[in-house]
Parts: C-alpha cells; structure tokens; sequence
C-alpha cells in the first residue's frame, strides 16, 4: 500500500476533469502555500496541463486557465503563511480573489486541513466528485507525503461517509461569499450541501468503509474504535503528550518519523515505542534528485489495529498536542481533517505496512532504519519561538487593508491600515508591498505613493523580529482601488502585445489541445514576426474560422472568453488585426448581446 517505489499520486494528473467531463467547483484547504505552487494549477485545472516546468514560463497559458477558474475555486489557508516568492510576476494579482485567508481561534492552534474538493459536470448533467486527502502544502516542497484520491458520484440514498467534509465545509462557506456576484462562492457551498450527503466514493483497493473527520478545539480527528493490539504512528512532529495518549492503546507500538523529533523527545519519553526515522541518506537526497535538495518526512498516519480489523487514519494530523489533544481529557486546538479508512486484509495490517516501511532483516528497504537515541534530555521550546507566534497572531487576527487612490499622472498612492501595532506593544515589524523594494516599520497607517497599477496589490511582506529569529511572510489584505480595479485589463494588454500573441491566445481558447506542450512551455506567437500579413491571414481564415464555427454551435462561453480579452485590447491600437476585426463582427449574436 505504501511501497514508495510504486505507490504514487500524480498531484497535476488528479487535478484534471474526467474525459468528457468539465470542471464545475473546486476547493482547497491549506496550512501554507506558495503562490508560484498556485499559478501552476489552473494549467491541471483549466487546461488539463501537467505541474511541471517553471510557473513563470508559458504566461499566456497561466493567464487563460486563471481566467477559466474564475468564481470556481477558493483555495482556504491560514493567514499569513504564504512563502515569499524568489522572482514576482504580475500574474499573482489575479490568484488574489482565489485566496481566503483563515485565523486560527488561538496563539498555539493552526488552521491545518489540507483537502481539495472537485466537482465535475458533462453536457448531459452528471456530477462527478472527487476528493483528495493529503498531508502536504500547496507548496514546491519535495518532503515525502501521503495523499487518498476518491472518486465519488452522487447515489440516491444517502450515507454517513461525509459528514466530517461536510461538517468542514459548513466551517469555511461564511467566507466564502463575495459582494461580486462573478466572485460569490456561495452557490458552490449550497450545491455541496444539497449532493455531498448522498455521495458514494470508491474505496481503495482492500478496504471496506470510510468515514471523514474534522478535527477542532474539543474535537479530535481520530475514530480509534474498540480494543486495539496495534498502533503504528507516522508524524514528521511529535509531542509526548499526543504519543502518551495513543500509547494507551495495544501492546505494541511502532513510531516513524525524523530522527531529528525521535531526539528532540528522547529516549525516556519514547519508552515503548519501537522508533524508526526516515533514512539521512535520503533526507540528503543521495539519488541526486532535484540537485539533491533535501527531502524529508511530511507524511501523517495513525493505523490503529485490533485482530484482522485496521483502521488507518490519513490527513493533515501530526501526532501533536495541537492535532489530537493528550491525556486526562487534553483537548486539541487545530483544525484538521482526517481519512479513515477500514480494512480486514493482510495487505492493509500494520505487520504488512510496517514490512513495507522497514523491509526484513536480509532485505532492507533503505528508506526507514531503526533509530538509535544519541541524546537523553528533552530540548524545550525557546521563548523565542513563544514570542514569535504571540506576535504573529496578534498580526495575523488584524483586519489588514488596502487603499489605492490614483495621482493625477496615474500613478497610485496606497494607504495600508492595520491597528495591530496598537495591540502588540512590538516594534520589531515591517511591511511592503510584493513587489516594491524597501520595507517601512509597522505603524496603524502606512503610505507607499507612486506606485505602478501593477504594484497595487493584496499581497503584503511582513518581517517579524523576536530575539535572534528573524522570518517573513505574507498577509493577504483587503483591497480597494479608488475607480475600478484595472489590473487585470493592464497584465492582458501586456502579455498579448502584438496581434500574433492575440491571435495564438484565441487559437488556445478555441483549440486548448493544439500544441499544448508548447502552450506550458513558453508563450506562443512570441517567435512570429509582427509584420507577417501571411500568417495572419492563414490563421483568420483557416485553424481560427473553423474553430469560431464549431464554438459557436456548442460552446459559446469560449466566445464570452475571447469577448472579455478583446476588451480589454480595444483601446490600445493595433492588436486586433482588421480582418479579425470583421471576421468577430459575425459571432457577437452568439454573446448573448448585440454589442459585447
């Protein structure tokens, strides 16, 4: 089930519709997230393109699968932990209306489920679902996780395998909604309400049942059942508290994890586990992947066994104080979502797993090894790492917000509003904007003035100081641009600067499987010669009329598509060729309106 040679998810490949299905809703949730990480998505989402490659490469492509996804997803993280990223495209602006940040009820609680949530629909109106169950970030990170892909349509009975998602997603729908009714997520949290009690999922191979759980103050994300012989513990972050607590359980007790947590615990308060750490060899990265960047263990697991029976418990939760609580009725205080999967089959039994994890005696896998404690005293958290999440949840709690007013040489001047400064009592703060150099100490209103359109932003880089640690992040802000937001407008214009790039856009909207590799590459149409009359005229009259026809009869939302990018380039002369110009003329009564 878990051999690491064979047993892998594609994470673009499950992201992808069905054949003959579209995608109709999707939600994420995550503790972090790297932006670069969420452009690539509308490529799997929108084009059924792949996760590979440079992010910042093939920005035609990013831009029309972001434009698909528009009102279609939300992606919910915690406040705050977005990566700074090394190289800034003005493409992140238009992820700003997927992001919804969370703030966890307390200092030392997280919002951590990590869950995507599909909904696919075809021309004849059935729903698919699917649901994926992982332990990772929306990040680049190359740790070794676990992941559960399900795919589920929607039966006439109904069922209780959903009501921890269901329970979750009754959490995250309040924000959710959005005044812009083109923006308003609210209708995907209704249809889910209405399907997701009757959705029936294909159990992995071996196993019989299933059941979601959500995992909150109070409220641990764990099923254990009755008598247990076995329990085997998988968690990159451990806490003895959380171990003391399933320790209770069975007789024997298998632990893995970094050998860096096994050490920081130590070998009293890890008395009867038989403990395991992830090899260093391959933490190293020895097999010279990715430039041997190193890959450690991310992976969260809790198999709890009684006779053939196993329960296995897949997700976001750590074996932490934080996740599931600890003895004499500690409660937790994260937001976690778990997968609990059943099974009475030899292959799903902790011996097997654990054969599998370890390998025998003659014939060891390599990739996890018995863990010989070098160190005897536990290593207490230090108070600056106490201040700093004090003072990163006084930051995070805040309402961040964003004014933009433009300057008469249309520039913009930005007020950023934050009354955090008043609470914390710190002066160890700074702020800037994504992509303006320079960072100004924290204060309840800070001033950036002449600012570039696409330097306006959401995205806000906060520098924290607490005694020697030193970290940055990004808070999402609420924004509001005096006049009209026209970002958007401003990044089409950039990007299809010439008639042949506008041109190769279209022939993308209406052809999204011509040349695709090419498509995620780089961005077609930037080799052609502007002055070329002759590809212009072959692309009007041929691969594009055919296309435009062929729209217009069965989807005509890709004409509303190509209408909105037109748009935005009316103004600026010389990007619409004429013969397009009159060839477009026909089709606009396939708008819906006279005149688009």
């Amino acid at each position: 089930m878990l051999n690491p040679s064979v047993d892998r998810l594609d994470y673009g490949e499950k992201l992808q519709a069905p054949e003959g299905f579209q995608l109709s809703y999707a939600v994420a949730t995550s503790y972090s997230l790297e932006l670069d990480t969420l452009l690539c998505l509308p490529l799997a989402l929108s084009l059924n393109g792949t996760l590979e490659g440079n992010p910042h490469g093939g920005k035609l492509a990013a831009l029309e699968g972001i434009r698909q996804l528009k009102g279609r997803l939300k992606v919910f993280f915690q406040q705050g932990n977005i990566k700074v990223p090394g190289a800034f495209t003005p493409l992140f602006t238009l992820l700003e209306p997927c992001l919804v940040p969370m703030v966890p009820s307390g200092v030392f609680s997280s919002f951590h489920p990590k869950i995507w949530l599909l909904r696919f629909t075809n021309d004849t109106r059935q729903v698919r679902y699917r649901l994926l169950v992982l332990s990772r970030n929306l990040t680049f990170d190359r740790s070794w996780d676990l992941a559960v892909a399900l795919e589920g349509e929607v039966a006439t009975e109904s069922s209780r395998e959903n009501d921890g998602l269901l329970e979750l997603l009754q959490e995250l729908a309040p924000f959710a909604r959005h005044k812009d009714k083109a923006l308003d997520f609210a209708p995907a949290f209704t249809l889910f309400k209405k399907e997701l009690p009757r959705v029936v999922w294909q159990k992995p191979n071996g196993f019989r049942e299933l059941k979601t759980l959500l995992g909150k103050a109070q409220q641990v994300p764990l099923d254990l059942g009755g008598s247990t012989n076995t329990v085997l513990v998988i968690s990159p972050f451990l806490h003895a508290e959380a171990l003391d607590m399933l320790k209770e359980r069975g007789e024997r007790h298998w632990l893995f994890s970094r050998a860096e947590e096994l050490e920081r615990l130590g070998a009293e308060k890890l008395a009867g586990w038989d403990c395991f750490a992830l090899n260093q060899r391959v933490v190293d990265g020895e097999d010279h992947l990715d430039n041997g960047k190193s890959q450690n263990l991310h992976a969260k697991l809790i198999l709890v066994q009684n006779g053939a029976t196993s329960h296995w418990h897949v997700g976001s939760a750590n074996a932490t104080k934080a996740a599931l609580g600890g003895l004499r009725q500690a409660p937790p205080s994260n937001t976690e979502f778990m997968l609990r999967l059943s099974s009475s089959g030899i292959a799903q039994s902790a011996d097997q797993l654990k054969l599998e994890l370890i390998g025998s005696e003659e014939n060891p896998t390599g990739v996890f090894i018995p863990h010989s404690f070098q160190n005897e005293e536990q290593q207490e958290q230090s108070s600056d790492d106490e201040g700093l999440r004090k003072l990163l949840h006084t930051l995070i709690k805040d309402d961040w917000s964003v004014r933009a007013k433009v300057n008469a040489d249309l520039t913009y001047r930005c007020e950023v509003y934050c009354s955090a400064p008043l609470l914390a009592g710190f002066e160890s703060v700074q702020v800037r904007f994504l992509d303006v150099p320079g960072y100004q100490d924290l204060k309840a209103t800070l001033v950036w003035d002449r600012l570039s359109l696409l330097q306006v932003s959401a995205f806000l880089v906060v520098k924290v100081r607490v005694g020697d640690k030193v970290i940055e992040r990004v808070i999402k802000a609420s924004l509001i641009i005096d006049g009209g937001d026209g970002r958007e407008q401003k990044i089409v214009s950039d990007l299809i600067d010439s008639p042949h790039k506008l041109l190769a856009y279209i022939r993308m909207v209406l052809q999204p499987d011509h040349e695709k590799t090419e498509w995620f590459a780089r961005d077609p149409g930037a080799s052609a010669q502007d002055g070329s009359d002759e590809l212009l005229s072959h692309l009007v009259g041929g691969p594009i009329y055919e296309s435009l026809l062929l729209c217009a009869a069965r989807q005509p939302e890709k004409l509303q598509r190509i209408e909105a990018v037109l748009s935005h380039l009316r103004s600026v002369e010389g990007r619409i060729p004429d013969d397009f110009n009159r060839l477009w003329d026909n089709y606009k009564a396939f708008l819906g309106t006279e005149k688009a």
